[in-house]
C-alpha cells in the first residue's frame, strides 16, 4: 500500500513540476517539491531501519531549505522585518527569476539524492553482507579490547569536552554570541581543546562495539549532556543534532541487534510528543542570543516560527546567482574546506609558506575558499567582521561551481554516500564509528559546505584518536592473554 501512495506521489511530483515550469508558476512548483520530499519519507517509511540516514536527511533538508517557503506560502508567520510581505516564500529576492530557480535547485536536489539513494540501494544487498564486527583482528575478543579503551578515553575525554564548553558559555554570557566568532580567546591551554576534540570519535568507536543497552545508557546520557551545554553557549546545531545522531545510532542497532528493540513505534510517539517542547527550547535560546524578549515567541506559533527562522539557508541558493559576479574569480567552494585542509594542515605549513585566514576576516572572504565567508561579507561586511555569518548549503555551492549540471551530479554522489554509510556501520568499530561521525555532519549539510563531513571526520586529531585506541586495543589484548583478565 504504501508502494502504491508513493509512486502516486512521484508521479503527481513531476507532473507538477512540469505543469509549473510550463506556466512558470512558483506555486505549483512548491507543490512538487512537497510531494517528492513526501515520496521520500514515504520510501524511507518502507524499511525505516535501513533507510534511517536518508530518512533524517530529508528531515533536515525540509527544515532548513524547504520549510520556510511552506510556511510563508500558507501565511503562517509573520515576519517582523517584512511587515508588507512583499514577497510570499520569506525570501530575501523579489525577482520572480530567482525564486524560480531557488524552486528549481531544490526539486533538482531532491530528485537526484533520492535517484543516487535509491539505486545504490538496490544494488547493494545489506542484509546478506558479512555481518563481520571486527576491525584489523577476526578474535571477537579484540572488540572488547576496543571497546574498553574507546570508553575510558570517552569518559576522560569528556571532562576537557566541558571543560571547554564552559569556557565558551562563560564567553558568550559575557561578550554575546557572536563575539563567540569575531574575538573568542580562551582562557584555557590549547593542549585542553585538542584533547576535547577526541570524546566524540571515542564515543562514536566505542558505540561501534555494539555494546549492550545497559553499558550504552551512561556515555550517551553524557554525550545529551554536552549537547545542553551547548545550548548554554548557544550553539543550537549541535544539540539537534545530538540528538539525532543518536537516533539513528538506536535504529542501526535494530538491524544489527535482531530480536532486540532499541528503538520501537513506544520509543517513535514519545519522540514525536516531545518534539513541540524542543522546538520551544530552541527558539528560546535564539531569543536568548539575540537579546530579546522571551515573550515575543507567543506572538507567533512556535513551529511555524522555529520552521521560518530555521530556513533562511534557502536564501544562500538566490545569492550564489545574484552575487556570482561579485564572488572571488577561480575560487572553488564545493571542496572549499577540502582545500583549505590541504594548505592549512600541519605538515603543509611546516613545508611550505602559504597563509592561513582566520574566519570572519575580510581576507578570508576575498581570498579563502569559503562560501560562508564570501557570501556573508558581500551581504552585509559590517555584521560580518563582528561574528554575524549567514552559513553556506552544499547546494548553493553545487550551483555556484558547477550550476544545474553540479546540483544533480553532486546530489546524486550525496545519496550514494547517504546509503552506503548504513553499510559501513557493520564494518567494525572503527568504520562505524566514522560512518557516524560522517552521518552527523552530512545530516548538517544542508546548511553547512559540502566537503565538510569529509574533512572533518578525517581531521588529525581523529586520525591521533583512532591511533590510540588501536595500539591501547592492543596492549590490552596483549596482557588480557597473559593474565587471562577479562574486560567484558
Amino acid at each position: 500500500m504504501k508502494k502504491y501512495i508513493r509512486y502516486t506521489l512521484l508521479f503527481f511530483s513531476l507532473l507538477m513540476f512540469a505543469i509549473g515550469v510550463s506556466f512558470s508558476n512558483t506555486n505549483i512548483i512548491l507543490v512538487s517539491i512537497c510531494s517528492f520530499i513526501l515520496n521520500n519519507i514515504i520510501y524511507c517509511i518502507e524499511k525505516f531501519n535501513e533507510r534511517i540516514i536518508f530518512f533524517s536527511f530529508n528531515f533536515t533538508f525540509f527544515i532548513f531549505l524547504v520549510g520556510r517557503l511552506v510556511i510563508k506560502a500558507l501565511d503562517l508567520y509573520e515576519d517582523p522585518y517584512d511587515i508588507y510581505s512583499i514577497n510570499k516564500y520569506g525570501l530575501d529576492f523579489y525577482d520572480k527569476n530567482i525564486t524560480e530557480h531557488i524552486f528549481l535547485s531544490l526539486f533538482l536536489s531532491l530528485v537526484f539524492i533520492f535517484v543516487g539513494y535509491y539505486i545504490t540501494d538496490r544494488l547493494k544487498n545489506v542484509s546478506n553482507r558479512s555481518n563481520s564486527k571486527v576491525f584489523f583482528s577476526d578474535k571477537e575478543s579484540y572488540i572488547y579490547s576496543i571497546r574498553y579503551i574507546s570508553k575510558i578515553l570517552f569518559y576522560l575525554t569528556y571532562i576537557f569536552n566541558v571543560l571547554v564548553l564552559l569556557d565558551k558559555a562563560n564567553f558568550t554570557g559575557q561578550m554575546g554570541y557572536t563575539e563567540l566568532y569575531a574575538s573568542y580567546t580562551s582562557s584555557l591551554p590549547g593542549i585542553v581543546f585538542k584533547i576535547s576534540e577526541m570524546c566524540q570519535i571515542s564515543l562514536f568507536i566505542f558505540l561501534g562495539t555494539l555494546p549492550k543497552k545497559k553499558e550504552v545508557f551512561l556515555p550517551i546520557s553524557l554525550y545529551m549532556i554536552s549537547g545542553i551545554l551547548s545550548l548554554v553557549v548557544g550553539q543550537r546545531n549541535n544539540f539537534v543534532l545530538n540528538i539525532m545522531i543518536i537516533l539513528v545510532y538506536l535504529c542501526l542497532r535494530n538491524i544489527t541487534d535482531r530480536g532486540i528493540v532499541w528503538f520501537g513505534k513506544r520509543h517513535i510517539i514519545i519522540t514525536i510528543c516531545t518534539l513541540p517542547i524542543l522546538v520551544v527550547l530552541l527558539n528560546t535560546v535564539s531569543y536568548i542570543r539575540e537579546d530579546k524578549d522571551i515573550s515575543e515567541t507567543s506572538k507567533n506559533n512556535v513551529i511555524s516560527e522555529f520552521l521560518y527562522k530555521q530556513g533562511a539557508s534557502v536564501n544562500l541558493i538566490g545569492y550564489a546567482e545574484t552575487l556570482e559576479s561579485e564572488l572571488p574569480e577561480q575560487k572553488n567552494y564545493t571542496f572549499g574546506r577540502l582545500i583549505d585542509f590541504i594548505k592549512e594542515n600541519t605538515i603543509t605549513q611546516l613545508i611550505l609558506d602559504i597563509p592561513v585566514y582566520k574566519s570572519n576576516t575580510v581576507e578570508s572572504a576575498l581570498y579563502g575558499n569559503s562560501f560562508a565567508d564570501s557570501i556573508s561579507y558581500l551581504i552585509s561586511p559590517y555584521r560580518y567582521v563582528r561574528g554575524w555569518g549567514y552559513g553556506s548549503s552544499y547546494v548553493a555551492e553545487l550551483y555556484k561551481d558547477f550550476s544545474y549540471v553540479g546540483i544533480m551530479i553532486g546530489n546524486m554522489v550525496m545519496g550514494i554516500i547517504i546509503a552506503y554509510m548504513s553499510v559501513l556501520f557493520k564494518k567494525g568499530p572503527i568504520l562505524a564509528g566514522l560512518s557516524l561521525f560522517m552521518t552527523r555532519l552530512l545530516l548538517y549539510s544542508p546548511r553547512d559546505t559540502t566537503t565538510s563531513f569529509l574533512v572533518t571526520s578525517f581531521s588529525l586529531i581523529n586520525i591521533i584518536t583512532i591511533f590510540f585506541i588501536l595500539i591501547g586495543a592492543k596492549i590490552v589484548e596483549k596482557k588480557k592473554n597473559e593474565s587471562n583478565i577479562n574486560y567484558k
